[in-house]
């Protein structure tokens, strides 16, 4: 009986341990998933404060950043980044984490482009696992220059910026951001909207009010009607529509807030949920006929005060040139001074292929009108993350 017992508690935790540390595509990911989401939805409530809800920015970039650096970190240094971003610290996750995001990038090689760079000074003797761990893990560029020639050292960052995004983002540093460091960390990225059904090609200039109905202004309006996976989530205090991309794996959120209720508070709401809830809630209803409404804009965020806000987070050290530990990366005391992102959207018409088939007009169209401040999410499908994300409250014509 006892030999039973021990033989099935064994099978038991080696069952356990084997599931635990498989290391696949799949597991990786399940361990990915709330990490990059916890860690996307704190930033963005601090970014919307920050930009007084009118924005757009990228989670993914800063968590992917930090993760990055704390590759070189040690003592306490590695315990505050990983207290906020909970990356996985076992090898071969990470090695997973880079599959996966290669295979992102390829896939979304055309409506979305990234360049994150993180360049140290030469005379840091950095070592060469560091910089090529980096770079092969998270696909951020170690840019190793001379940081007594300011000038040549942010021409060379603004080059790659340029020549990573295509030329969205041409200016993302500026030579007095060399002087007296050692360590700076850039990052552009922008999303240009391809959708699954294009939205009719005339828009209509309408006006766009305030959350409390006071006009403020006016925007260039565009109009679809089409089946949609739309639902109310009350405990997110907003409707949610979801639009399809070009690329299957890539969709749209749009969170229109109920009445009275300001945007940035949907950052704060959805600490209590899931991306996977909001798409399990579609999975179980039908889609249906909606009339969408919404602004064809563009915007274009810098957001340099992010050490305050990681600060703010509980990741203090890697600012103090004293108290910083990256042994990881040199033998020498190395530290951060500066963390930027410039963000850039484009949503606007564009689709890719024409509707096919007809649409039957009833009474019983579900409306769905922008013409007030709403936010937004561009995410994956398959990997929950929320690659950019914003508010839209300041009303332009386009």
């Amino acid at each position: 009986m006892y030999i039973k017992l021990f033989t099935l508690v064994t099978l038991w935790t080696y069952g356990v341990l084997a599931f635990e540390y498989h290391c696949s595509t799949r597991s990786a990911l399940l361990l990915l998933k709330r990490p990059a989401y916890e860690f996307s939805v704190k930033m963005l409530q601090r970014v919307s404060q920050e930009t007084d809800a009118h924005f757009v920015y990228s989670p993914l970039s800063t968590w992917l950043q930090l993760s990055a650096l704390a590759e070189g970190a040690t003592g306490s240094t590695f315990k505050e980044i990983w207290r906020v971003t909970k990356h996985h610290r076992n090898k071969c996750f990470k090695r997973q984490l880079g599959n996966i995001l290669r295979q992102l990038n390829k896939d979304l090689s055309y409506e979305v482009r990234r360049k994150s760079v993180i360049a140290i000074d030469k005379l840091m003797a950095v070592k060469k696992n560091y910089v090529r761990e980096v770079q092969k893990l998270y696909g951020i560029r170690v840019m190793l220059l001379d940081f007594n020639e300011p000038m040549k050292a942010a021409r060379e960052v603004n080059d790659v910026i340029e020549d990573g995004t295509g030329g969205v983002v041409d200016q993302i540093v500026y030579y007095d951001d060399f002087m007296s460091t050692v360590l700076i960390m850039s990052d552009a990225n922008y999303f240009r909207s391809e959708w699954k059904i294009p939205f009719s090609s005339e828009t209509t200039i309408q006006p766009f009010y305030s959350n409390k109905g006071v006009k403020i202004g006016a925007v260039s309006m565009m109009n679809q009607i089409g089946n949609y996976h739309i639902a109310d989530f009350p405990h997110i205090g907003a409707t949610v529509l979801e639009i399809p991309c070009a690329s299957q794996r890539i969709k749209m959120l749009v969170f229109l807030p109920k009445e009275k209720l300001w945007p940035s508070e949907i950052f704060y709401n959805l600490q209590r949920t899931r991306l996977t809830a909001i798409f399990n809630m579609y999975k179980r209803q039908h889609e249906r006929l909606v009339n969408v409404t919404m602004p064809k804009f563009k915007q274009r965020t810098e957001i340099e005060n992010l050490p305050e806000l990681v600060d703010d987070m509980g990741i203090k050290r890697i600012f103090k040139p004293k108290v910083a530990e990256f042994k990881g990366i040199s033998k020498f005391d190395v530290y951060a001074s500066l963390m930027t992102q410039t963000a850039d959207i484009d949503v606007n018409e564009k689709g890719v292929s024409a509707y096919a088939g007809s649409l039957v007009i009833k009474d019983n169209v579900t409306e769905f009108n922008c013409n007030r401040p709403f936010a937004y999410m561009i995410v994956d499908k398959i990997t929950d993350f929320i690659l950019f994300a914003g508010v839209y409250s300041v009303p332009s014509v386009v």
